[in-house]
């Protein structure tokens, strides 16, 4: 990419079905979709903010998506799946065959990171987050790139800075915060170039359906650094103080300084208002 070229991030105050639809057709010119994969986190037992997955049904119908998560590392992803497919055609990547495995050739935390086996099935990805979320381990579309399309075996090594596989262990090995991080975005940057950066990112930052004052919008992109960039720099422009302490507290504004550094994004963006 033309580095004097800022990537554009769309926005839209409006946060609804119809506009995370409409969003998403705006940029689908932009990659080549064949079969669709639409990762969204579908944790809807432990969520106080857990969205109706009827939110996404103009989003999954418009791309004839299949909606897709991996294995959660302290929740049963297969009991919400459970909930989501009754509404839609979902997938479980790392529910059966042996992970796949992909090097890191230059990473400086892990050398390896590990993927579901199903997730080559896919031609195309949107990658869904949700900023409003009260629990995990990071929110933003880097997130979702490293833990959300990562297998647990891979969500292990990252939390514990490349010293264990296995999830039992996480407790005892678990790394320092920036170390985490750092993995973190060795790993987006090696999925993202796994599914050939063929993705749309789109990030919700709002309570859904609730009306809310703090409720920011909607913002979609093809470039995951940039979209996160945004949301971090409309979340301190809001005063959400509550979002604020939380985006400190993951240390979100070093993973997308990692990210950046790592080449698979850009954190200059144009922000172009859809309302």
């Amino acid at each position: 990419m033309d580095s004097q070229i800022k990537s554009k991030v769309f926005f839209s105050k409006i946060i609804s079905s119809e506009k995370l639809a409409e969003l998403s057709k705006l940029l689908s010119k932009d990659f080549n979709q064949g079969k669709v994969g639409i990762k969204i986190d579908i944790d809807t037992k432990n969520e106080k903010n857990a969205i109706n997955p009827e939110f996404y049904r103009p989003i999954v119908d418009y791309f004839q998506g299949t909606v897709i998560d991996c294995k959660s590392l302290f929740i049963s992803s297969e009991k919400n799946t459970q909930e989501f497919s009754k509404y839609f055609e979902t997938e479980i990547l790392d529910i059966n065959d042996p992970d796949d495995e992909l090097e890191i050739p230059k990473g400086k935390i892990l050398k390896k990171t590990y993927i579901g086996h199903n997730l080559k099935k896919y031609d195309s990805f949107i990658i869904i987050s949700n900023f409003y979320k009260t629990q995990g381990l990071g929110i933003g579309a880097i997130s979702e790139l490293s833990l959300g399309l990562s297998s647990k075996k891979s969500k292990a090594l990252q939390l514990t800075g490349g010293k264990s596989e296995d999830f039992s262990e996480i407790k005892n090995k678990k790394c320092q915060n920036k170390i985490f991080k750092e993995a973190s975005a060795e790993v987006a940057s090696t999925n993202y170039n796994y599914i050939k950066r063929n993705a749309l990112f789109i990030n919700l930052l709002g309570k859904i359906d609730s009306g809310n004052c703090d409720n920011i919008g909607i913002l979609a992109s093809t470039d995951p650094v940039a979209i996160d960039q945004a949301s971090v720099d409309l979340i301190y422009n809001n005063k959400n103080n509550d979002l604020i302490k939380k985006l400190e507290e993951l240390e979100e504004k070093y993973l997308i300084d990692c990210s950046y550094k790592s080449g698979f994004g850009k954190k200059d963006y144009e922000l172009i208002c859809i309302n």
